[in-house]
């Protein structure tokens, strides 16, 4: 139980977990309703039972009515109501207890709920920004007037007990503090889960841009652009490297024989089995439909090793689909990087060995041109 507590709290802590609004808005009522069932408590103890009276009945009255109205989904109109009632009840209360009670405290708390809650309701117009903007106006309208009115009224309902009024303000200071830290903490995790969101959706947009969505390989254009920055680099530092073009071998006979998604479940199945022999400087493309296109570091006869060894692991791979199992084969074409050669001329060479190798029994690498066993 508390190692699944700690895991929740670490993983809100990053924003991960989210509240929803109803769920919010409900604790806040708990809360705010609890608070007025400990001032009940408070003033039983300190004899002042009209005080207890209406306090309680202010709780019963959160418990039954506001509650209710979050399943209907009248998130503002209970926005308006909290907030409504936190002040009426923060400006009553003074003039009843005096304003050394501690409850002017909660202003800086509603103005605080204020933006919060706000921000909560995500309202798509201006009034996202107005509203709370205009009832923080209004409650430092009622924190002044409630102030004058302290200055110049004695307490109507005073706790004869010093001890009494001391705890009642030290009550009230702390937590009305404790609310605002944890409105704050609230604003800076919902700004957390909100930058989460957006950089999942950034990291989708990215692999959407780059990457084929199938096989998770690079697409060809990032695979041209990746070309261009290697060919610069060979033209500064003379850093060569070499491409390999591989084609499965009759694909179409997979997608006539087995379906398209047969076919799909071959393309994935060849893209993870090259990517496990490709280390993190090289990099993979889906070229064409069934082409994949490989741009190693090495020179071209480690390159060669390197293709031998993915050609061997698709071919020992049976992919098995629907219970059937689908033997593939991939035939390679190597050409390696030349100081002015064109990326046309390098790609083209590529696919001339890999034509030659499809033309001379498939399955295999081609470095040359030369006759084949």
């Amino acid at each position: 139980m508390f190692d699944n507590l700690g895991h929740y709290i670490r993983e809100l802590i990053k924003g991960n977990n989210f509240f929803s609004p109803k769920v919010i808005y409900r604790y806040s009522i708990i809360t705010l309703a609890t608070m007025h069932l400990l001032n009940g408590v408070f003033f039983f103890f300190a004899s002042s039972i009209l005080l207890m009276i209406v306090n309680l009945a202010i709780s019963a009255m959160l418990f039954s009515t506001m509650l209710p109205l979050i399943e209907k989904h009248e998130l503002i109109n209970i926005y308006i109501l909290l907030l409504l009632d936190l002040v009426v009840i923060i400006f009553v209360e003074n003039l009843l207890l005096g304003w050394d009670s501690g409850y002017s405290s909660y202003y800086y708390t509603a103005v605080a709920s204020t933006f919060y809650f706000s921000y909560l309701n995500k309202s798509k117009d201006g009034s996202r920004h107005a509203l709370p903007l205009a009832l923080s106006l209004l409650i430092i309208l009622c924190y002044l007037f409630n102030y004058f009115l302290t200055e110049h009224i004695q307490p109507i309902l005073p706790i004869s007990s010093m001890f009494w009024h001391q705890a009642l303000f030290f009550f009230n200071t702390v937590t009305a503090f404790a609310i605002m830290i944890v409105f704050s903490y609230l604003f800076i995790w919902e700004i957390q889960h909100k930058n989460n969101i957006l950089t999942d959706q950034n990291t989708l947009l990215d692999e959407l841009a780059h990457k084929d969505p199938l096989t998770k390989l690079l697409n060809r254009r990032s695979m041209n652009e990746l070309i261009n920055e290697r060919m610069e680099q060979l033209k500064k530092s003379g850093k060569r490297f070499t491409m390999i073009l591989g084609d499965i071998d009759d694909f179409k006979k997979v997608n006539d024989t087995y379906g398209h998604d047969a076919g799909d479940q071959v393309l994935i199945a060849v893209a993870d089995t090259i990517s496990r022999f490709t280390s993190l400087e090289d990099a993979v493309c889906r070229w064409g439909g069934e082409e994949i296109l490989i741009l190693i570091t090495d020179p071209i006869e480690m390159a060669a090793v390197k293709a031998e060894k993915i050609r061997k692991a698709i071919e020992e791979n049976v992919v098995n689909f629907e219970g059937r199992d689908i033997q593939i084969t991939m035939t390679f074409g190597i050409a390696e990087s030349i100081p002015g050669y064109k990326i046309e001329h390098l790609i083209q060479q590529a696919d001339d060995k890999l034509y030659y190798g499809k033309k001379h029994g498939k399955n295999r690498v081609v470095i040359d041109l030369r006759p084949l066993d």
